[in-house]
């Protein structure tokens, strides 16, 4: 019998820790692609607590440097020859103009451009295994902005319009994957967890303005566990959710930017031109 393999991005807080947990007895291992090993640690031991014949694996992966995602995925492919199911979870907001080491805005490099290079990597593993499974976690903040060029080192900036864009492109991504790869077998569900009570943002703002909006907003937010349910639900019912966006659980049409077929076509095709990839 074959080992099913669960591989997941920023496992260890909000979200992607909670959908692990609630995922420990889904799969035979767990590959946690986790920028911080301390945490990674820490979490592999709860999630042995809960199962204790769960093998897990904490590999080292920074999604806003190209080198590491690399990396990462080499690793992957040196010692596994399939994966069952591909969470690209990890997501961050920022309140200030930053770049990542590649020099990309750092919201579109760590939300986009390196799961978007992560997933290319390892599109074969998943490929080969039977369950075929990619879940993309994007958000309704898609709705936000049109995708404008230049699409990943843009002019001027802005944390709403910025952050937006950056899951406009997730979107476009698990929309690719469903119309390239569904004949093959590939099941791939965007996900919208709703708006989830978790740290995304408050690292980079001060920690008295962070504490003081985030109180403010709270009483608005879902719990970790109810966020991380609609991921849970995705990847533990494929055939449901394949080709549609989970909005909270429930499948939605997509509106407004994020059904333009044409401005898709550019990014991705702009995507594969930055990264010097010849399809994804």
């Amino acid at each position: 019998m074959t080992e099913s393999i669960l591989a997941i991005t920023g496992p260890t807080s909000g979200i992607g820790r909670g959908a692990v947990k609630a995922l420990t007895n889904s799969f035979d291992r767990m590959l946690l692609l986790c920028r911080n090993l301390d945490k990674g640690a820490d979490l592999k031991n709860d999630l042995l607590q809960l199962n204790p014949d769960l093998n897990v694996d904490i590999i080292e992966c920074d999604l806003s440097v190209l080198a590491s995602v690399r990396q990462a995925a080499d690793t992957i492919k040196n010692r596994f020859d399939h994966i069952d199911c591909l969470i690209n979870n990890a997501g961050m907001v920022s309140t200030s103009k930053e770049k990542s080491v590649d020099g990309y805005e750092l919201m579109m490099a760590t939300n986009y451009i390196g799961p978007f290079l992560l997933t290319h990597e390892l599109l074969p593993l998943v490929m080969n295994s039977e369950r075929k499974q990619i879940v993309v976690v994007s958000s309704d903040a898609y709705k936000f902005a049109p995708m404008k060029r230049p699409f990943f080192k843009p002019k001027r900036f802005s944390s709403i319009a910025g952050y937006g864009r950056s899951k406009l492109g997730t979107l476009y991504l698990a929309q690719e994957l469903h119309e390239f790869y569904s004949h093959k077998g590939l099941k791939t569900t965007a996900v919208h967890p709703g708006m989830v009570s978790t740290n995304i943002g408050k690292n980079n703002v001060s920690q008295s303005l962070g504490t003081f909006v985030f109180r403010l907003l709270d009483p608005f937010f879902k719990t970790l566990d109810e966020g991380a349910q609609s991921v849970v639900s995705a990847v533990e019912d494929p055939d449901k959710y394949a080709g549609f966006y989970s909005d909270e659980g429930r499948i939605a049409a997509v509106k407004q930017y994020g059904s333009d077929f044409k401005m898709r076509r550019e990014f991705i095709d702009a995507t594969l031109k930055e990264l010097n990839l010849k399809a994804l």
